[in-house]
């Protein structure tokens, strides 16, 4: 059997998840599906396997995969047997003892927000980046995950804003469960001025805030790569394959947004409810 990396896009909207669950819909479950019909072979969660996991509705495009296969690896063969939302895009062999989960030098996550005003104080979103940065525990800005060890460390993280959105970066050598969500939350409560950048800061030092914190939304955040010094090889037929049903999707969401845009003026303005 030889080894592959591949790297993989997926759009996590309609999945539990990337990793297999008995009797759910999920990335990896999917990717063993496809590679079973490709190779006309038994395949498991030992012969497909993923660099980390993301939660239901969290997107991929740059996340690391290893298959274990005795054929000569063709990522287009295998993506039609994937789901539109899913794809192999690049591949190489992978080194000895190679664990996709281990092996990762580093993640880099990013998050795209709405902004819900105008008015969002850059500065405070920085310095509250400031205390993030280096090796900490996060155990208060993370959800509990078994006995893993809540220490990690944050390489660099970022913030930048366009009209609409601020988009936050965030590189690091592993991440806890929703850390990113609920650091993302926060960063925005403080950009809008309903908590101080040294939130951060206190959490870090075992000092709690009332109530918890509730994680952004899954549908923004993105795994941009698995990062790893190894050069692969891409599929152009498999960028076109991402890029054709991304500009589907798009155009399938203006159409949508313009439909309950006009629900919303056209009807539900004048309706009269009988309570």
């Amino acid at each position: 059997m030889t080894d592959y990396l591949v790297r993989v896009f997926y759009v996590g909207t309609e999945y539990y998840g990337s990793q297999w669950q008995p009797n759910l819909r999920t990335i990896q479950g999917e990717i063993i599906n496809a590679v079973e019909k490709w190779d006309k072979r038994t395949h498991s969660i030992d012969t497909i396997q993923l660099a980390g996991r993301t939660d239901k509705g969290v997107h991929s495009f740059g996340q690391i995969g290893l298959i274990s296969t005795d054929r000569e690896l063709n990522l287009d063969q295998i993506n039609k047997h994937l789901p539109d939302d899913i794809s192999l895009w690049a591949y190489g062999l992978a080194p000895d003892n190679f664990k996709p989960r281990f092996s990762v030098l580093a993640r880099h996550y990013r998050y795209y927000q709405l902004k819900e005003s105008k008015n969002v104080d850059i500065n405070a979103i920085l310095t509250g980046i400031r205390y993030l940065i280096g090796s900490n525990n996060y155990a208060l800005i993370s959800k509990p995950d078994g006995d893993r060890s809540t220490d990690s460390t944050i390489l660099n993280a970022s913030v930048r804003e366009t009209d609409e959105i601020l988009i936050f970066d965030f590189f690091g050598t592993r991440f806890l469960w929703k850390l990113v969500r609920k650091i993302v939350a926060l960063l925005v409560q403080i950009g809008q001025g309903s908590l101080p950048p040294e939130i951060i800061r206190d959490l870090i030092s075992f000092r709690p805030i009332a109530g918890g914190i509730e994680p952004a939304p899954p549908e923004g955040l993105v795994l941009v790569e698995s990062i790893l010094p190894i050069m692969m090889q891409k599929s152009k037929n498999a960028m076109f394959r991402i890029q054709r049903y991304l500009e589907e999707k798009i155009s399938f969401f203006h159409r949508m947004y313009t439909t309950f845009y006009g629900v919303n003026d056209d009807f539900l303005a004048d309706l009269k409810f009988p309570f």
